[in-house]
C-alpha cells in the first residue's frame, strides 16, 4: 500500500474523470483529488497514512504528518498549536511565517538576538542564551540548520522543556538524518521541507511529532482540502530514493567540489556547519552581482543567494558528479573574465548583535489596526503596521508593532533587493498604525 500504488491503479482503471480538477488528467495524470482508490490527507487510512507511519520511523518520531503548503503551512499549525495569546520565545532572525503566525494568534514574541557575522550572516542562537526565559513562556521557537548552513544542538535544554511546547524551525535540515545528525530531534514539533534539500517537489513538506495526543487536527488547519497528489507522491520517491542513495560517495563529492573552488583564484568557500550549503566569498575587488548575472547569463548557473559580500548555492544529494565538473568550470572562466585576485583563507568573526527597534504595540495589535501609507523619509517615531522582510532569506527588518528608527529608514532605502510586506516599500513608501 503507498501512494504510487493508489495512483497507478487509479490512472489504469478510470475510463472518465467526472471529478476535480478540471484539467481531467491532460495535464498530468496523478494530479487527481480524494477517490475510493486514493487517500485523503485530511483523514488518511491508506497511502497516505502508510508514508506518514514510514517517514516516522524513518525520523525516530511519535508521528509524522504531510504537508503540501510548504514548511510555512506547518510553521502556522505549529504557532496554532502553541495557544492564543501565549508569550514565546524566539530567535529574531526567524523566518517570516513565524512571525504571521504570531500575528495571527495575537501571541507576544520574546526575542532572543543572533549575532551576527563580518559578512551579515545570523547565526543560531546559543542554547544557554535561551535559559533565562523559560519560566516566562510555555513555547519556544528554535531554528536550526540556518539558511546559510549553520546550525546548533539544543540537547541541553531538554530537562528544561518538558512541561513546553518546543517548535524547531528545520525547513532548511530535512537531510541531517542521512549524514548522522539528529540532536534536536526529541522537540515537540519539527518542520522540515522535503524540498529544499531533498527530492520532493516545491511545497512537499514534513512535520515530525513527538507530542502524546494526535497533532492531525492542527496539522490540517492550513492545509488545502484539494492537496497535490503529485506533491505528495514526490515525498514518497524521495524516500524511497533516499534508502538506496549512496550518502559516503555524495559527501566525498561535495568535499571535492569545495577543495576545487578553493584552487580557483576569487573564491574562497566559507565554512559552515553543513555541507550541502556552499557558501563562497568571492575577490572584494569584483561586485558579486556582476560575478552572478555572469554565470547566468555565459554558463547557465543560477544560485541561491547573493550579497554584496558571498554567494550561496544549495547543494543536493540529486546533484551529478557533472554538475559539480561544469560549476568548477564555469567559476574558472569567471575568474579568467573578472582577472580575479586570490581570497584568503576566512575566519568569521562575530560582530554584533541583529538590531531589533523598540516593540509599542504587540504585532497582532499593529498588524490589524487601521493604517495609512507615509514616505519612508517622513516615518521616523511612527509605528510600522506591516511585517517588512528582506527576501531571501525572509527575516525582518521591523515587525508590526515596532517603531521605525534611522537604522530602519536607511536599511530600506539602501536595500536593492525585494522586500516583502508591501508593495509600496519600492515607491519609498511605508505602511504605519494611524
Amino acid at each position: 500500500m503507498s501512494i504510487k500504488s493508489d495512483l497507478n491503479n487509479l490512472v489504469k482503471k478510470e475510463a472518465f474523470s467526472l471529478h476535480m480538477p478540471g484539467h481531467k488528467g491532460i495535464r498530468l495524470k496523478t494530479d487527481t483529488t480524494e477517490l475510493s482508490m486514493t487517500d485523503n490527507i485530511l483523514n488518511p487510512k491508506a497511502g497516505i497514512m502508510e508514508l506518514e507511519n514510514t517517514i516516522s520511523h524513518i525520523y525516530n518520531v511519535k508521528n509524522a504528518y504531510l504537508g503540501t503548503n510548504g514548511s510555512t503551512g506547518l510553521l502556522l499549525s505549529s504557532l496554532l498549536y502553541a495557544g492564543k495569546d501565549k508569550k514565546i520565545i524566539l530567535p529574531r532572525g526567524s523566518h517570516q511565517s513565524i512571525y504571521k503566525g504570531l500575528i495571527n494568534n495575537g501571541q507576544e514574541p520574546i526575542y532572543l538576538k543572533n549575532k551576527i557575522d563580518e559578512l551579515g550572516i545570523a547565526r543560531p542562537v546559543k542554547a544557554a542564551e535561551y535559559l533565562p526565559y523559560m519560566g516566562l513562556v510555555n513555547s519556544v521557537i528554535f531554528t536550526s540548520p540556518t539558511y546559510e548552513g549553520y546550525m546548533e544542538d539544543y540537547s541541553l535544554l531538554k530537562p528544561f522543556l518538558k512541561d513546553k511546547i518546543s517548535i524547531l524551525d528545520g525547513a532548511h535540515g530535512s537531510h541531517l538524518y542521512y549524514i548522522s545528525n539528529q540532536s534536536n530531534n526529541w522537540m515537540s514539533l519539527q518542520v522540515h521541507s522535503f524540498h529544499k534539500t531533498l527530492g520532493a517537489m516545491n511545497q512537499g513538506a514534513i512535520i515530525l511529532s513527538n507530542l502524546e495526543e494526535d497533532f492531525r487536527e492542527y496539522a490540517n488547519f492550513y492545509q488545502t482540502s484539494s492537496p497535490s497528489f503529485p506533491i505528495m507522491l514526490s515525498i514518497e520517491d524521495s524516500i524511497r530514493e533516499m534508502m538506496s542513495m549512496k550518502i559516503d560517495k555524495k559527501l566525498k563529492a561535495i568535499e571535492w567540489l569545495k577543495t576545487e573552488i578553493n584552487r580557483i583564484k576569487g573564491f574562497r568557500v566559507i565554512e559552515n556547519d553543513d555541507p550541502l550549503k556552499l557558501l563562497v566569498a568571492i575577490d572584494s575587488d569584483v561586485k558579486v552581482k556582476a560575478v552572478v548575472s555572469w554565470l547566468e547569463e555565459n554558463k547557465g548557473v543560477f544560485l541561491e543567494l547573493s550579497t554584496e559580500k558571498y554567494i550561496l548555492g544549495l547543494l543536493s544529494f540529486y546533484d551529478s558528479m557533472g554538475n559539480y565538473e561544469w560549476l568548477v568550470r564555469s567559476l574558472k572562466s569567471a575568474s579568467k573574465h573578472f582577472k580575479m585576485n586570490a581570497v584568503a583563507d576566512i575566519e568569521l568573526g562575530i560582530e554584533k548583535y541583529i538590531y531589533i527597534p523598540e516593540m509599542k504595540m504587540l504585532p497582532t495589535e499593529a498588524f490589524f489596526s487601521e493604517k495609512k501609507e507615509v514616505d519612508i523619509k517622513d516615518s521616523k517615531g511612527m509605528v510600522s503596521g506591516v511585517l517588512y522582510c528582506a527576501y531571501p532569506p525572509g527575516s525582518p527588518l521591523i515587525v508590526p508593532g515596532e517603531i521605525i528608527d534611522d537604522y530602519v529608514i536607511e536599511k530600506i532605502l539602501n536595500w536593492s533587493g525585494d522586500y516583502t510586506g508591501c508593495r509600496g516599500i519600492k515607491d519609498e513608501r511605508i505602511f504605519v498604525s494611524k
